[in-house]
């Protein structure tokens, strides 16, 4: 009999991703203040971080029931967690959505 032992931690998907976010998040400026900010405080903050409330907004729902704005989000998402410049994703995101909304002006 074959038994292995592994002192491999054994973790499911969801914890892996949200690791992924936590070390993401950690590497955005602004993050840690929007998180913690009062509700009068988070306009200020967002405006001051915009990359940053761009960043929550982002993982804190990378599902959207829309096929093609859902691929548009997940993209957004995996760049968010690749670590990629959040400046360089929020811009190709907002392309990407102005052009969807401009394809679809007349559904």
């Amino acid at each position: 009999m074959i038994t292995s032992t592994s002192n491999a931690v054994q973790m499911t998907n969801r914890e892996f991703f949200r690791q992924r976010e936590a070390a993401a998040l950690c590497r955005i400026p602004g993050v840690r203040e929007l998180m913690s900010a009062k509700g009068n405080q988070r306009t200020t903050l967002e405006q001051t971080y915009p990359d940053a409330a761009f960043a929550l907004e982002i993982i804190s729902n990378p599902f959207i029931a829309d096929r093609e704005l859902g691929a548009i989000q997940m993209e957004a998402y995996s760049a968010i967690l690749n670590g990629e410049s959040i400046a360089d994703v929020h811009y190709k995101y907002d392309r990407q959505v102005d052009a969807y909304l401009t394809q679809h002006n007349w559904d």
